[in-house]
């Protein structure tokens, strides 16, 4: 099964950390980076250019969609609101309008909820998507049955036991809150509502987990539904799941994590034996 990765290059990050990451993923001949565009990182392209000048791994972008059109002519590119509300949709549908008269690399588009793919969709039917869920029932309420190009879904992962547990965590509450739609399809509403207080800003800004009540009696929740997570071969078992659509890419923290880096060698044949 196609497996990729998800960087980001925060401040505590240095040249040297992200070379010897990169390093590690390219031995392991995954398919391809994606270095994903955030407001509290680094700009992605310069991630990018430290990538190419040292590697020859592929390299794809999520960005917002204001940058799509100065990379997807040479890059594949996924689009992302960025933020929520009509405006932000709006602005990724207008991108990829003019994107669809571009000769471009691969287009898609990351989401969470059924409005926003179904109006890209729309927009632009020559896309892939990137679903924000890990599970198949959540992908497949996500995509609609509509005729994707592409189907690929991003979403929290590592392999547990690991002191980058607390920040898997945050990256799960991200994605929980991200769309209330969701939660209201999966009876989630009162999951939603408790972790709805939450500053996750400021704890991806800090790396850092604020436990509160809410965090430590939803914690098995979060991981079990929005998580790739736990031993090495729960891991494979959670990405082959995922085996109808087009591959996983591991996203943040992941890459954050040499102990699980170090075993995708070993995911990646576990992913040719391992049955769910």
């Amino acid at each position: 099964m196609r497996l990729e990765i998800n960087v980001n290059w925060s401040n505590k990050f240095s040249e040297k950390d992200i070379l010897k990451i990169v390093d590690l993923i390219e031995k392991s001949r995954l398919n391809k980076i994606w270095v994903g565009d955030f407001h509290l990182f680094r700009n992605p392209i310069d991630l990018v250019k430290l990538i190419e000048e040292n590697f020859s791994i592929e390299v794809g972008l999520i960005v917002k969609p204001q940058k799509a059109m100065i990379f997807a002519k040479k890059y594949d590119v996924c689009l992302i609101p960025g933020n929520s509300g009509k405006e932000a949709v709006k602005e990724v549908l207008k991108r990829l309008e003019k994107l669809k008269r571009e000769n471009v690399c691969k287009i898609y588009v990351g989401c969470s909820g059924r409005i926003m793919a179904k109006k890209a969709f729309n927009v632009h039917n020559k896309i892939g998507i990137m679903p924000n869920y890990v599970k198949k029932e959540f992908v497949e309420w996500l995509i609609q049955d509509l005729d994707w190009v592409e189907v690929l879904p991003i979403g929290p992962s590592l392999i547990l036991p690991s002191d980058k547990k607390d920040e898997l965590l945050i990256a799960a509450i991200l994605v929980a809150l991200s769309n209330q739609s969701f939660a209201k399809s999966f009876g989630f509403d009162k999951e939603y509502n408790d972790l709805s207080s939450v500053d996750v800003y400021g704890m991806i800004a800090n790396s850092r987990l604020y436990r509160n009540e809410a965090i430590n009696k939803l914690e098995k929740f979060l991981l079990n539904n929005f998580t790739v997570s736990g031993s090495i071969v729960d891991v494979a078992k959670k990405i082959k799941s995922l085996s109808k659509f087009d591959g996983f890419i591991l996203a943040d923290p992941f890459f954050r994590d040499l102990k699980s880096l170090i075993k995708l060698k070993e995911l990646k044949k576990l992913l040719l034996t391992v049955k769910t």
